[in-house]
C-alpha cells in the first residue's frame, strides 16, 4: 500500500512539473471563501522565494476573492491581509488554486491550498500528520525530497520539512533551472553549508558575549575548565514562547547533571532594549548557569552565532564534549536530555 502511495503522489507531481508555457496574467488563479473579514479587506500574496515581493493582490467580496498573480513559474507564497495577517501559504503553479480561509480558526493557516498537484500532496502529507500517520507523512516526503524532484514543493519542503542538512543541500543541488538561479537558493545553499559545519561531530565555534554584570565570557573559557565534562549551548529569548517553556526543564537538568560536570551556556537573543527584562527573568526563573547575551534581538543579519551556527529558529541547543571540543548533539532539548542520561548516568 506504501509504495501504491508513493507511486500515485510521484505521477502526480510529474503532471505538475511539466512545462508549462503561459503568460504572466494566466499562469495560475487563486480564489476561494473567506470567513471572519469583511467585505473590503484587502489581500496580497508574497513570495518566499523572491524575498517576500508582493506579487498579486484582492479584495474580499461577498465573502470570496479571486487574484491572478503576477508569476511565470512555480513558486511558494503566503497570504496576507494587507495589514499583515497571515492566513494561508501554498504552492503557485499552473491551474486553479482553491483556498479557503477561516480567519476565526487561529489554526487554519496551517492548512494550505488544494487544486493542483503540489498543493493537493501538501494537504495531503499535513492531513496524515494530523490523524497520527506518521509513517504514511514521511513516506510522503520521501517521496518529494528522495526522489530526484526538482519544483517548487521540493524546494519548499527542503526548507520547511527537511531534517536532514544533507539531504537538503540534495534538493538544491537538483533543482529546476529557472528555481535554481534564485537569490534565495543561493543564499539558502550558504546557510546549510554553513550548518553542516557545526552538525554533530564537529569542533564547535567560539564566542564571547557579556553577562548580566557586564563582564565577558568565552565559550571556550567554560569548555576548557576542568570541572566541566560537557556543556549544553542555550540558544533562546525572552520573547520566544518555546524558549521560555524550556526554562523550568532547563532548571531540573542543571540540578540534575551540574554536580556530575554539566555547565549550561545560554546565549540569549534579547535586543539591547530588553536587557533590564532578559536580567529580571534570569533571577526570577533561578537560572544560575552561565548567561549572556548578543543583545541581536534575534536578527541572524546582526548575530554572528546566530549565523556562524546557521540558526534556523530557536530554541536550539547543543551539546558540547569538552574533552574533544565535538558537537555531540544539535537538536531540541529532549535530544540533548537524552543524550545527557546516556553519558552522565
Amino acid at each position: 500500500m506504501k509504495r501504491l502511495l508513493i507511486l500515485t503522489v510521484l505521477s502526480l507531481f510529474v503532471l505538475a512539473s511539466c512545462n508549462q508555457k503561459a503568460n504572466e496574467s494566466g499562469y495560475c488563479t487563486v480564489k476561494g471563501t473567506v470567513k471572519g473579514l469583511k467585505d473590503g479587506t484587502k489581500l496580497e500574496l508574497q513570495d518566499e522565494f523572491q524575498h517576500f515581493e508582493i506579487v498579486g493582490e484582492g479584495v474580499v467580496k461577498n465573502g470570496a476573492f479571486e487574484i491572478h498573480p503576477d508569476v511565470s513559474a512555480p513558486t511558494h507564497v503566503y497570504l496576507y491581509t494587507k495589514d499583515g495577517n497571515q492566513l494561508k501559504d501554498f504552492i503557485l503553479e499552473p491551474g486553479t488554486i482553491l483556498v479557503e480561509v477561516d480567519a476565526t480558526d487561529e489554526d487554519d493557516y496551517r492548512t494550505g491550498a488544494t487544486g493542483t498537484p503540489s498543493n493537493d500532496i501538501d494537504r495531503r502529507h499535513l492531513e496524515l500528520y494530523d490523524r497520527g500517520d506518521n509513517a504514511a507523512a514521511n513516506a510522503l516526503m520521501d517521496s518529494i525530497l528522495g526522489a530526484e524532484q526538482t519544483g517548487a514543493l521540493a524546494l519548499d519542503w527542503a526548507n520547511n520539512w527537511c531534517d536532514s542538512t544533507a539531504q537538503a543541500l540534495e534538493v538544491l543541488d537538483r533543482l529546476a533551472p529557472e528555481l535554481a538561479k534564485l537569490d534565495f537558493v543561493t543564499e539558502f545553499k550558504d546557510e546549510l553549508t554553513r550548518r553542516l559545519k557545526t552538525e554533530a561531530g564537529n569542533n564547535y565555534i567560539d564566542m564571547e558575549y557579556p553577562d548580566a554584570k557586564g563582564k565577558q565570557i568565552r565559550l571556550s573559557s567554560v569548555v576548557n575548565n576542568p570541572a566541566n565534562r560537557y556543556v549544553l549551548v542555550d540558544f533562546w529569548a525572552t520573547w520566544c514562547d518555546g524558549c521560555v517553556e524550556n526554562v523550568p526543564h532547563l532548571v531540573e537538568l542543571y540540578a540534575k547533571y551540574h554536580q556530575k560536570g554539566l555547565e549550561i551556556y545560554g546565549v540569549s537573543m534579547d535586543p539591547e532594549g530588553r536587557c533590564d527584562i532578559w536580567k529580571t527573568f534570569l533571577a526570577k526563573n533561578k537560572m544560575t548557569w552561565i548567561n549572556v547575551c548578543d543583545f541581536s534581538g534575534g536578527g541572524k543579519e546582526d548575530s554572528k552565532a546566530w549565523y556562524d551556527y546557521s540558526l534556523d529558529g530557536i530554541p536550539t541547543t547543543l551539546l558540547i564534549d569538552c574533552q574533544t571540543g565535538k558537537i555531540v548533539v544539535r537538536d531540541d532539548l529532549d535530544a540533548t536530555e537524552a543524550k545527557l542520561a546516556e553519558m552522565l548516568p
